[in-house]
């Protein structure tokens, strides 16, 4: 796990800077979540936020491979318990045999009256059902034991898989919308480029305003098409990767129902939300799970010193066909099984279950520490985003006031448009800012409740 990275697998958000446009991307950390292995067939053309976590997790990869391990580690579980329930075995043979009596030891005249070395052919038939059965054996109880832990294991490693997706695919939303009002916001750069060129084009002809000021306004409104262009093309990616994450048709039409606004919530306390975590996360509960598999297979490879105990049984008929001198014969017995020496097959097989109960100790050791940085970078993250948006929004307003001064000034013709397109350029970086403040804060929620295990219930 990175360090920083809220889990394994869990997207974040991060600003980038391309050619002046500030942009919000979905950077994977390592594992990362993959696509969809299904596609929806019906093709909704409204996505809630909601939706988008439905179907990302009945659809993508990572959840259904998940399933499937859990299917095999329940497989697992039954290959260990049949050692522990009744073994049946039917077996039935008819034979002709033929014997020399001298490789049995049997010379020539050793029986009177019999001086062949040579016997038969004879037939021989033989029919029966065989029973074994356990009757004690810790090693097996132990490695049920261990396969039942290891059931829970998939369980829970199948959770963590949805909370991954839900964390991906409401990153991607996320990331989806603010791409939207990116696209808005440089509409609007546009929009208002424009007026500011008839402006100064109004001006010239006034002869308030010289060509300068015209070719200014101009470059201006080339500026703010390519920052669109670049907007709308960012956009267009974001959608697909939200559409190849939830299941979506790639390419396929698409409106995204829910809108950014700002949530203003009161957080936890640290002690509250590191103790919240320690307990919900999957990351831990599955630590904890592995460690008991380990400890398990240890006492189950320990056991492997012990005697076992097992019944042994058997009921069919034997004689020379089946309709011909065959007779009822059985065999029942308790068997004591005693380990002697087997090579040091048990020691070396005790040794690696010990190393590994000991790995698993310091993974649990070293997840809960991270799940703890997690939650503490969490709530900070979310409070300087908070701040952040506050700010943004504060620095849009001022920056509109000031673009308005500055064009008062300019049709008053008491200065030129240089202070226009500086106020210009600063209204267009306020939205953008504001945008990526908002999304940001947005993210930093979505990443508190990844932190504390609750990606998956997560709602705007």
């Amino acid at each position: 796990m990175s360090r920083g990275g809220f889990f394994k697998g869990l997207t974040s958000i991060a600003i980038v800077a391309v050619a002046g446009v500030m942009s919000v991307s979905a950077q994977q950390v390592t594992p990362e979540v993959p696509g969809a292995a299904k596609i929806v067939t019906g093709r909704p053309a409204a996505l809630s936020f909601e939706d988008a976590i439905k179907l990302a997790i009945n659809n993508n990869l990572a959840t259904l491979l998940a399933h499937e391990r859990r299917n095999e580690a329940r497989g697992e579980r039954q290959q260990s318990l049949s050692s522990l329930l009744p073994n049946v075995t039917g077996t039935a043979y008819q034979a002709s045999l033929t014997e020399n009596l001298v490789a049995l030891g049997f010379q020539p005249g050793v029986i009177p009256g019999f001086n062949s070395t040579f016997l038969g052919p004879f037939k021989n038939f033989d029919a029966r059902v065989a029973l074994r059965q356990t009757i004690f054996d810790l090693s097996a109880i132990r490695s049920y034991q261990a396969g039942s832990a290891g059931v829970r294991v998939a369980e829970l490693q199948e959770g963590l898989a949805r909370e991954q997706v839900a964390s991906a695919a409401g990153l991607a939303y996320l990331e989806a919308l603010r791409a939207d009002r990116a696209v808005f916001a440089a509409e609007a750069n546009v929009e208002l480029a424009q007026a500011l060129f008839q402006l100064a084009t109004d001006q010239h002809k006034a002869g308030v305003a010289t060509g300068v000021d015209v070719t200014r306004a101009q470059t201006r409104v080339a500026e703010q098409q390519v920052a669109l262009a670049q907007a709308q093309t960012t956009s267009e990616q974001a959608r697909l990767n939200l559409q190849r994450i939830v299941g979506l048709p790639l390419g396929s039409a698409l409106t995204l129902t829910d809108q950014l606004r700002f949530t203003d919530e009161p957080l936890p306390s640290v002690e509250t939300a590191v103790a919240e975590a320690a307990h919900d996360r999957r990351e831990v509960q599955v630590a904890e799970e592995q460690h008991r598999v380990s400890q398990l297979e240890r006492q189950a490879a320990r056991a492997e010193y012990l005697p076992s105990l097992e019944f042994v049984g058997d009921y069919g008929a034997s004689g020379i066909t089946p309709a011909s001198s065959d007779l009822p014969t059985r065999r029942a017995a308790i068997q004591l099984n005693v380990p002697v020496f087997n090579g040091g097959r048990t020691r070396g097989r005790l040794t690696v279950a010990t190393s590994r109960e000991r790995q698993t100790e310091l993974e649990l050791a070293n997840v809960r520490g991270q799940v703890e940085e997690d939650v503490r970078l969490a709530l900070t993250t979310l409070r300087t985003a908070a701040v952040q948006v506050r700010a943004a929004d504060e620095t849009v307003t001022l920056a509109q006031r000031e673009l308005e001064m500055a064009r008062d000034r300019f049709r008053a013709g008491v200065a030129d448009n240089l202070e226009v397109v500086a106020a210009q350029a600063s209204l267009a970086n306020a939205r953008v800012a504001q945008v990526t403040a908002l999304a940001q804060h947005n993210a930093a929620r979505l990443n508190l409740a990844a932190a504390l295990g609750r990606a998956e219930t997560f709602r705007w």
